[in-house]
């Protein structure tokens, strides 16, 4: 007897043995059955839980082959400065939050991006706002901090303070900190000042970020963990898994800086099992564009001696990821710029061709982000095996600023159609809390290179577009894939786990530009329906 039955529905399974069908039969965590629905009618019996799910569409759960999770859960809690077109908004917000605030209570907030206002952040803009409460607000790429003199005062940064390595402190025409912090070494200048929530709040957290993924239609995520949140992230998955409530399947990164640690304890990728497991080793090789700190092959528009950072140099990539192999894990680097892709390609191709073949990885290697590529470049990926983890959703707030800051570059941005077409195999993410932890908005950019108002009108180098069927794959098979999973998870086929999601409208057969208004009606993970949409 099955445990649930998914009926009346119009079933994309993302197999293309058997692409479409009515209905999905599980019993015991797995797809024991799918196709019409008269025909696996005949499996329940009284105890099967069956659900009608009136015509809609039914997908195999999502997986974000990106997120920041446990600092998604933490900035959840924060003032949000997200979408404010100006100096004024953000001084209103945070001048709501200070009225609320304890004496002394450091304010943080997440989210904001200068690049259209008419000013630029300063400490000094902060103090009138909060003079008494020291402020710390994280852009919205994260590779920004904005502080105001009090924080300034507690983490006993001056004129005199040097920039810390791959890194850089904002200063005015007097050399004086401006408030701005620039990468993880300047940032940490100030952040290790910044009072942690303890073990127990985090882990309540956690619980609600893993509450909102299943309600968004996510089963899975690849939890990209950063220096800054040490193990703590781990720590908390793992009590999760033992209470049962981790109704997500993690596929978690390592720090390079933890390499050692994993190493001398002899784990190694895959370690764990279906619903935890350790995956990739994950370093940085430049910054951000909107932080105007990611590895360039040329400057920046209208500043010439821009050409980003390197936040790591390729004879430490090379020494990195043989370490890595070595140790039995796959790498995954944050590239963005089109010198630090062209690097990190330089460094896997070259590790593909002298040491891939006598190192037996469960998962290949990944590039996260991608963002520029150079033209020469973009065949590079699928040569070496290599995956490109990006994040479509990311387009709907750059395109403005990659066509200011890039000019005519910009048109090998989000190159997502260029890269499937020669091989390259995609998997897709959110990169929360940096953007929206929402895959219908991704799968809606990948779709029109548009953002949710319908701008640049025909899509940003609508050449690019992806179909309907491409994007979902995106979340599917190819997050699996890239886990070395494809053979349990990322379809709807007999055999594999029961993770599935229902939405309130058909994707194949609405308006493309209506896709952020649709819904999930049901999440289901491992057989068991863990979000249902209130009637």
């Amino acid at each position: 007897m099955i445990d649930l039955l998914l009926t009346n529905a119009r079933v994309y399974t993302v197999d293309p043995a058997q692409p479409w069908a009515e209905a999905v039969a599980c019993r015991a965590g797995r797809i024991v059955a799918v196709g019409r629905a008269a025909s696996l009618d005949a499996l329940a019996g009284p105890r099967t839980r069956r659900v009608d799910c009136g015509g809609r569409l039914v997908l195999p759960g999502l997986t974000d082959a990106h997120v920041h999770t446990l600092a998604y859960a933490i900035r959840r809690r924060q003032v949000s400065l997200f979408g404010l077109p100006d100096l004024a908004a953000v001084g209103q917000r945070l001048a709501a939050a200070v009225a609320a605030a304890a004496p002394g209570e450091w304010l943080l907030g997440w989210g904001w991006d200068s690049n259209r206002w008419d000013a630029q952040p300063t400490a000094a803009l902060l103090d009138a706002i909060a003079p008494a409460h020291p402020v710390a607000l994280a852009r919205m790429d994260m590779h920004t901090w904005w502080v105001n003199s009090r924080a300034l005062a507690i983490a006993g940064v001056t004129a005199e303070t040097p920039d810390p390595p791959d890194s850089a402190i904002g200063r005015d025409a007097a050399g004086r900190p401006n408030g701005l912090f620039s990468e993880w070494n300047a940032i940490a200048l100030i952040e290790r000042h910044v009072p942690p929530p303890d073990a127990a709040t985090l882990a309540g957290w956690l619980a609600e970020t893993v509450a909102e993924a299943n309600r968004l239609g996510l089963t899975g995520l690849h939890d990209q963990r950063m220096e800054r949140e040490g193990a703590e992230s781990l720590r908390l998955f793992q009590a999760l898994r033992r209470d049962g409530r981790l109704t997500l399947r993690v596929h978690a990164n390592v720090a390079a800086d933890y390499l050692t640690e994993a190493a001398a304890l002899g784990l190694q990728s895959g370690f764990g099992d279906d619903n935890l497991w350790l995956g990739h080793v994950k370093a940085f090789a430049d910054g951000a564009m909107g932080s105007r700190t990611a590895a360039m092959l040329a400057p920046y528009e209208g500043e010439p001696d821009n050409s980003g950072i390197v936040v790591t140099s390729a004879d430490k990539l090379w020494s990195t990821i043989v370490a890595v192999g070595e140790a039995g894990f796959p790498m995954s680097v944050h590239a963005i710029g089109d010198r630090a892709v062209r690097a990190v390609l330089d460094v896997m191709g070259e590790w593909a061709t002298t040491r891939g073949a006598a190192t037996r990885l469960p998962m290949p290697q990944r590039i996260e982000h991608v963002q520029l590529i150079h033209p020469d470049d973009l065949g590079r990926l699928a040569e070496h095996g290599i995956v490109a983890s990006v994040q479509p959703v990311h387009l709907s707030s750059d395109w403005r600023t990659a066509d200011r800051v890039w000019g005519a570059r910009a048109r090998t941005t989000y190159a997502f159609r260029a890269l499937l077409d020669r091989g390259t195999a995609l998997a897709f993410g959110s990169d929360a809390p940096v953007a929206p932890l929402n895959p219908l908005l991704g799968i809606h950019a990948a779709v029109t290179r548009q953002d949710e108002a319908g701008e640049p009108a025909g899509g940003w180098y609508a050449a690019e577009r992806l179909t309907v069927a491409e994007a979902i794959e995106g979340y599917t098979l190819g997050p699996a894939r890239l886990s070395g999973k494809a053979d349990r998870l990322g379809s709807i086929t007999p055999g594999k786990y029961a993770d599935l999601v229902v939405l309130s409208e058909n994707l194949f057969e609405i308006e493309p530009a209506a896709i952020p208004n649709v819904t999930v009606w049901l999440t289901a993970f491992d057989g068991r329906v863990v979000y249902e949409e209130e009637e």
